[in-house]
């Protein structure tokens, strides 16, 4: 028997490879079976499938025959679980052209995702699913653990308002709740911007309250917006004022005037409680609250202001009376300010001021007081 001339050994081995090669599955390949609607053919790439490019392709077929449910609870397992950002991003967009709750559920979980891109892609698709995703959206906003989920159902919910008059009463309820429970300074924000849009004017107390009390930042300059969204408060809204200790601004560690500026503000708190012009806070709560923050290090002036947002932990009131007791070389001046808490702002045309010598100190507190109480509106 003669033996095999070297070259058909060689030629054996790439007919081999080239038969290999013609098997291999390609996009194209998944696109056909998509179109002949070959389901079985559609799952057998995905199990073999070695690379995103297929996987991919194989779920886009599948999106295009949104009937058949071995192909769907595929979809919505890899827009969750995917092992890539791009088997994850193209299951959610793929999800876009189905229906149904575990659809919209879906969808939600995949607010989580590390990406921003598929989490912008859940957005936009479930911002599409309009009714169906009211209800889930309202239950992800309260009780997802993913402060990501939450704050992506508020703003969605909170357009949905806007545009449906019939389901504002239920948001706007919903957004009181999350800025006011919610542990993630994120959520709280975007429920306090979803309140200015909505124009929920309920919402004044709350607002004006977190502006002073909550320990985020973000969130106190978003109720401060909200706040001058609502526009002005009615003459009705109550004007409740805690009279704080003058501080002591002369330059010198003198007891006697520090005691002088507790004095002033009692004898003001007397005043304006007897003109019934205003509500105002007892002193005893204003001195609990100053222990209160001195206990843990806090000043109640912060420079030439009240350090407002601590004081407005207590929730005491809606103006703070305060001032200070000034000396240049041998004349002293006593000045009294009032601000809104809502807007920590002074109020126009209040402020009083009274100047004189060290003799005169204790008709200087009259008079400042007068001036003060004179000229409240």
């Amino acid at each position: 028997m003669q033996p095999l001339p070297r070259s058909k050994p060689l030629l054996i081995v790439c007919c081999l490879a080239l038969m290999a090669g013609c098997a291999t599955t390609t996009a194209h390949d998944i696109r056909q079976m998509g179109q002949r609607g070959d389901m079985d053919g559609l799952m057998k790439a995905w199990e073999k499938a070695e690379g995103d490019s297929i996987r991919i392709a194989v779920i886009d077929a599948f999106a295009e025959n949104a009937e058949d449910p071995r192909g769907r609870a595929l979809i919505i397992r890899q827009a969750t679980s995917g092992a890539s950002r791009s088997v994850r991003l193209e299951a959610v967009r793929a999800l876009g052209r189905h229906q149904g709750v575990e659809v919209v559920e879906a969808l939600i979980l995949a607010l989580a995702d590390s990406y921003p891109s598929v989490r912008e892609a859940a957005r936009s698709f479930l911002s599409q699913k309009g009714s169906a995703a009211y209800q889930p959206l309202l239950t992800a906003a309260v009780s997802n653990p993913n402060n990501l989920v939450r704050s992506c159902a508020v703003r969605l919910l909170t357009t949905a308002a806007l545009a449906q008059a019939a389901v504002r009463p239920q948001v706007a309820e919903l957004l009181e709740g999350c800025a006011r429970r919610d542990d993630a300074p994120k959520v709280r924000e975007v429920a306090v911007n979803g309140l200015g849009k909505l124009g929920v004017s309920a919402a004044r107390k709350l607002l004006v309250e977190l502006k002073r009390t909550d320990a985020d930042a973000g969130v106190r300059m978003a109720a401060e917006r909200a706040i001058s969204k609502l526009g002005q408060p009615t003459k009705e809204l109550k004007v409740i004022v805690a009279v704080l200790p003058l501080k002591n601004d002369t330059g010198q560690k003198d007891p006697e005037i520090s005691r002088l500026g507790t004095q002033i503000a009692d004898y003001v708190t007397a005043r304006l409680s007897a003109s019934r012009l205003c509500q105002v806070v007892d002193r005893a709560k204003i001195k609990q609250a100053l222990a209160e923050m001195k206990k843990i290090g806090i000043l109640l002036y912060d420079g030439d202001a009240p350090n407002a947002p601590e004081l407005g932990r207590f929730k005491m009131a809606n103006q703070f009376v305060y001032g200070a007791i000034q000396r240049q070389g041998l004349v002293y001046t006593i000045v009294l300010n009032r601000m809104d808490v809502s807007t920590l702002k002074l109020i126009p045309g209040a402020a009083a001021t009274a100047t004189g010598y060290r003799a005169d100190l204790e008709q200087l507190k009259v008079k400042v007081t007068d001036r003060f109480v004179a000229n409240f509106q």
